[in-house]
């Protein structure tokens, strides 16, 4: 079914756009292109107590968006340009990668507490010998679920932090955003199924989300079906084109991420296969402001709201083509 808005909601759909991109906590998009969401408990200080470093960057989005501004992380400067948020203040330094981060500065740093990814647990003796670590544990195959693993995180990071209620106002700041975006689509009518991508550069394969994943997870509150039935322990699974066949009445939405996309694009274009896809033909391919996918809640947060952005462009666009 292509997607259309029912007339007698356009008044009240609009009413809502409006007032997402009114209110900054909430606005769709910010200047750089990326999804702009961030809803911090409380004013950051990067020199506030506790002293904390963090080699995890969802263990970042945890921190800032409860109000405590990390004093270091790894790979900081492509933290912005993966879109994730919420912003990393300027003062923070720089621990170098994820797998081999600095320890002599972050033995200089002299920590109270280290935030780790389950990926970094090799790590976890010769960090205890600098300060306590905490694990942050979001993607585990075994418990999936991920947005609810990231609630249960920030609030389990919070009380380690000594901040429960700075995370249960950000908590229900989450809640309420998810909620808007709900009730937007709401008012969209009937849905086509959605595809959830990242292109692939070599032109013949891409990146599906399926479940196990955040997207998975966000989709399901906003009450968008996933056109792809497939089943994965890491949530996304690499297919070929070829097999995008089968999903003729879906929509496609791609993560942006900038100039590899580029790449991706024009070798795909150049497949005779992928022009003749319907969703292809038919122009239901969206971008997503790129976001950082294995991220905690703010990231569910962009992907929520850039999601329902894209529906209503379709929806549009929809229109338009049949009068």
């Amino acid at each position: 079914m292509p997607l259309r808005i029912r007339h007698h909601d356009r008044r009240a759909l609009l009413k809502t756009i409006g007032a997402l991109g009114s209110t900054a906590a909430l606005s769709a998009f910010g200047a750089s292109g990326h999804v702009a969401w961030a809803a911090p408990a409380r004013p950051m200080r990067v020199d506030a107590s506790p002293r904390i470093v963090s080699l995890s960057w969802a263990g970042a989005q945890m921190l800032l968006s409860i109000g405590i501004a990390p004093i270091a992380v790894t790979e900081r400067f492509d933290y912005p340009r993966a879109g994730a948020l919420p912003p990393m203040p300027e003062p923070t330094l720089d621990l170098g990668s994820h797998d081999e981060p600095n320890l002599e500065l972050l033995e200089q740093l002299a920590p109270e507490l280290i935030v780790i990814d389950t990926n970094q647990t090799h790590l976890a003796s010769r960090l205890a010998t600098l300060a306590p670590t905490f694990t942050v544990d979001i993607y585990d195959a075994q418990h999936g679920r991920p947005y609810a693993r990231a609630v249960a995180e920030t609030r389990r990071l919070a009380t380690r932090v000594g901040c429960e209620r700075d995370a249960q106002r950000y908590l229900d700041a989450v809640g309420d955003a998810l909620a808007a975006c709900a009730r937007t689509v709401s008012m969209l009518g009937t849905l086509p199924p959605i595809l959830v991508v990242d292109l692939y550069d070599d032109g013949r394969h891409l990146y599906l989300y399926g479940p196990n994943s955040l997207m998975q997870d966000v989709m399901d509150q906003l009450g968008v079906r996933n056109a792809w039935p497939g089943s994965t322990d890491s949530g996304y699974l690499l297919q070929g084109i070829e097999a995008l066949a089968a999903y003729r009445d879906a929509s496609m939405f791609y993560i942006s991420h900038g100039a590899s996309d580029r790449i991706a694009l024009h070798n795909l274009s150049r497949s005779l296969l992928w022009q003749h896809l319907p969703f292809v033909r038919d122009r239901r391919v969206e971008p997503l402001p790129g976001f950082f996918a294995y991220g905690a809640l703010s990231s569910a947060v962009q992907f929520a709201q850039a999601l329902t952005a894209g529906l209503v462009a379709l929806g549009s666009q929809t229109e338009r083509a049949h009068g």
